[in-house]
C-alpha cells in the first residue's frame, strides 16, 4: 500500500539546508571581523607599549644630560656648534647663535632616521646589560642610541648672589624604541644655581 505525503511536509523540503548556509554565512562575517578587530587591538597595543618605552628612554637620558651640566657646574662654557662632538660621547654645551638648534630630519627628506643636528649620544647599554641598540626588533632592544643636545640660554636675575648670576640651559633628549617610527622627544629649561655665595661676611 503506497502512503502519501501531507502537503506541508513536501513544501519544507531543503529549508534547513538554506537555514544552514545562512547562518555559516554569518558566522563567517562574524569570525572575520573579530579577527580584525582582534589585530586592530594588538597592533595599537604594541605601538603604545613601543611609544611609553621610547618616552621612558628619552627621559632617562634627558635626565642624564641634567646630570652631567649638575656635575660639571658653571665652569663649562658654551661653544659654537658647527658639528658633533668627537667623541659623539663628550658632553658639550651649544651657545645661543640662531644658528645652532634642535633641528629634527623628518622621514619625508628620504632618511629614515631622525637625527639630532650636533648632538651627543647615550649609551644606556653600558649602564645596564640587558639593554641592546639593534635595528633588529626584540625584546629590551632599542633601534637607535638616544641623543641628547644642551644649549646655553644665558643668565637670569641673580636673588642670594647678586654677582653670580644662575645660568639657564635647554635641554632636548630622543629616543627611539624598537623600530624607526617609534620615536619621542622631551625638553626641558634647567636652571644652574651658584653652589658657593659671597654674602659679605667675615
Amino acid at each position: 500500500m503506497r502512503r502519501s505525503i501531507p502537503f506541508h511536509h513536501v513544501k519544507q523540503r531543503g529549508f534547513v539546508l538554506i537555514a544552514s548556509m545562512l547562518m555559516l554565512v554569518v558566522l563567517t562575517f562574524m569570525a572575520v571581523a573579530m579577527y580584525h578587530s582582534f589585530t586592530t587591538q594588538q597592533n595599537m597595543t604594541a605601538n603604545t607599549k613601543e611609544k611609553g618605552r621610547a618616552f621612558q628612554m628619552a627621559q632617562s637620558t634627558l635626565q642624564y644630560a641634567e646630570y652631567q651640566l649638575l656635575t660639571r657646574g658653571l665652569g663649562i662654557f658654551p661653544t659654537t656648534c658647527t658639528a658633533p662632538p668627537s667623541p659623539s660621547s663628550t658632553f658639550t654645551v651649544c651657545g645661543s647663535l640662531s644658528t645652532e638648534h634642535v633641528v629634527i630630519v623628518p622621514p619625508s627628506s628620504g632618511n629614515p632616521e631622525w637625527s639630532l643636528t650636533n648632538a651627543m649620544t647615550y649609551n644606556p647599554d653600558n649602564q645596564d646589560t640587558s639593554v641592546a641598540i639593534s635595528t633588529t626588533p626584540g625584546q629590551n632592544t632599542y633601534y637607535r642610541e638616544p641623543e641628547y643636545y644642551v644649549q646655553y640660554l644665558g643668565t637670569t636675575t641673580a636673588t642670594t648672589c647678586p654677582t653670580s648670576k644662575p645660568a639657564l640651559y635647554e635641554v632636548t633628549a630622543l629616543a627611539f624604541g624598537a623600530s624607526p617610527n617609534t620615536v619621542a622627544m622631551v625638553q626641558s629649561t634647567y636652571q644652574l644655581l651658584p653652589t658657593v655665595c659671597n654674602l659679605g661676611g667675615p
